[in-house]
């Protein structure tokens, strides 16, 4: 059955006429070896040498032509395949009249050796020609076909049977040749169409992609844009009702505070988990290994989680482990969390365990159980894409929004390891993921808590164009016993601390007269003469910001910050 094929047939015998044109440098060598060798060997045996050296000399003449037209028009481009294609068969007919006159000359007469050459010559060129000029089978035929009737009808007038044998011979290999060069130009032809047509599904998925990236480009603007514009009155929200919190309420104001506090968090874990979904797209996201006691970490995420799921009626049990792994601790520490809120999220009763084993050879794998509602095996895929959730369709804040399994999952590839999943619809659900373990002797363990009175007496400088943000911060500050300065740009910031000693710089990223926090921070630097250490805090997500913070001397601190997120960035500011 004939492949029908959208390549235009133009198209198709432009390229098979490129092909054949290709292989005639080759084609043009190996023929004209094959003329000059039988000329030579005819000469030495036949008396009649200038009619042979004649006949070599007109088809190399030809195959000269041939040559030189190759190396001039190699790279010009065939406008008229029908036209170009007509004239290549033309050269060929005339080439292979030529040829033909070598049997009909020389064979009526000629001894058995010489008969066996130029069997042997019309038989090879005949059969050399196929891989040639198969690209363009009229060529071919028009080629071969004199010679080989012209070889056939003069051993046929020859008197002897073995003669009219050999006849036989040679018509049957022309005509397997046929076939071949049949065969062999159909394989050619479909290959050039699928060619063309792998390059067109190419170029539409490229396309496909270039549209993809696009929308891409246009989500990450537009979750920066809002998530921005989000944060900046929710950062001021969320240290203003923590700053309300430290101050003498009744119990109908506490549980009013309460509340307020829930719908921040709320609102602050969502942006978090954009923002770490951006950190991990910009690559802003580094591991540094350390050893550390895996039950230490154990230790912390149940004293955090574990009455959220005694509020659910959930029991959270911790399998108490000596294993120590060397891996970045904080990173692990996100993964875990993220895994056991999942766990808490989607398991109505019964409970979870979280455990470690060891796995030869120094490995160890974290496991938490649950006893949830489980997951089927064909969407167990889905669950790690961002905003899927798959026991959430009213969209219930409460259960997430669908990032939590999305960030761990890039984390842990930040640690060479992956997460694994074994579930059981309706029975629960297990998740793994690897570490390598420690063999260190000695382990220092992970950093406690300190309290912000820890910040007593220290002097902050507030700098923010927004009067909100700095009388929160200020607020905020005075409530741990720092000394807090606030100024709306780096001019006042330089005229307010004159004569003072400052330990620490919290800047906001845009300010006034399109001036970046970074900026302030350098002119303030430079001023004083004095390296003051500084936090840059910023609502914009933005891969670009990201990166151009870790170049700078600097930390970032994305709004909302909670107070727990500040105090860890000064406590690692101020303890240096």
């Amino acid at each position: 059955m004939k492949r029908f094929s959208p390549v235009p047939n133009m198209v198709i015998q432009r390229e098979q006429l490129r092909m054949f044109q290709q292989n005639l440098r080759w084609g043009v060598l190996s023929y004209s070896l094959v003329i000059i060798l039988t000329a030579y060997l005819i000469s030495i045996r036949s008396e009649d040498s200038t009619r042979i050296l004649t006949w070599a000399g007109v088809l190399l003449i030809l195959n000269t032509i041939g040559a030189i037209r190759f190396l001039f028009f190699l790279d010009k481009p065939i406008d008229s395949p029908r036209r170009d294609g007509a004239l290549e068969t033309f050269m060929a007919a005339f080439n292979g009249a030529i040829f033909a006159l070598l049997p009909i000359w020389f064979l009526p007469s000629a001894s058995p050796e010489i008969t066996m050459l130029i069997i042997f010559a019309c038989s090879g060129v005949a059969a050399g020609s196929v891989a040639m000029q198969s690209c363009w089978l009229p060529v071919f035929f028009s080629f071969n076909t004199p010679h080989l009737i012209a070889l056939i009808v003069s051993l046929l007038l020859r008197d002897e049977a073995i003669d009219h044998g050999l006849a036989a011979g040679i018509a049957l290999l022309a005509v397997t040749l046929s076939i071949f060069a049949i065969k062999l130009h159909s394989t050619i032809r479909n290959s050039v169409v699928l060619r063309f047509e792998n390059d067109g599904l190419i170029r539409k998925l490229r396309t496909a992609l270039t549209q993809t990236d696009e929308a891409n480009r246009a989500k990450s603007v537009f979750l920066a844009s809002a998530s921005h514009d989000l944060r900046q009155p929710l950062h001021a929200l969320g240290l203003l009702t923590e700053t309300l919190a430290s101050t003498k309420l009744d119990t109908q104001q506490a549980e009013i505070q309460d509340h307020m506090m829930s719908a921040v968090d709320s609102t602050r874990s969502m942006l978090d988990s954009l923002l770490n979904i951006s950190k991990l797209d910009a690559g802003a996201i580094s591991s540094e290994p350390k050893p550390f006691l895996v039950q230490t970490l154990f230790n912390k995420l149940e004293s955090e989680l574990a009455p959220t799921a005694d509020e659910q009626g959930l029991i959270y049990r911790t399998r108490e482990t000596i294993a120590a792994a060397h891996s970045d601790p904080f990173i692990a520490e996100l993964i875990l969390r993220n895994l056991i809120a999942n766990a808490i999220r989607y398991t109505s009763e019964g409970g979870l365990l979280v455990a470690c084993r060891f796995r030869a050879p120094k490995r160890l794998v974290i496991e938490v159980w649950d006893t949830g509602v489980g997951i089927p095996e064909e969407k167990i895929d889905d669950i790690f894409r961002e905003f899927k959730q798959l026991k959430n369709p009213e969209r219930d804040a409460r259960k997430g929004f669908g990032l939590g399994l999305a960030i761990a999952q890039g984390l842990a590839k930040t640690l060479d390891t992956e997460i694994t999943v074994h579930s059981t619809v309706s029975r629960g659900t297990v998740f793994r993921f690897e570490l390598p373990a420690s063999d260190a002797e000695v382990i220092e363990d992970l950093p406690e808590h300190l309290s912000p009175t820890d910040f007593a007496g220290r002097s902050i400088l507030i700098i923010d164009d927004d009067p909100r943000i700095r009388a929160s911060m200020h607020s905020l500050m005075l409530s741990w016993e720092c000394k807090s300065m606030s100024a709306e740009s780096a001019a006042e910031a330089l005229s307010m601390i004159d004569g003072h000693d400052i330990d620490l710089m919290l800047v906001d990223y845009r300010l006034r007269e399109g001036k970046t926090g970074r900026e302030a921070i350098d002119d303030i630097r430079a001023q004083t003469g004095i390296h003051i250490p500084a936090i840059i805090i910023t609502g914009d997500t933005g891969k670009e910001r990201i990166i151009e913070a870790q170049a700078a001397d600097a930390l970032l601190l994305h709004k909302p910050a909670s107070s727990t997120q500040l105090q860890r960035m000064m406590r690692s500011l101020l303890n240096d």
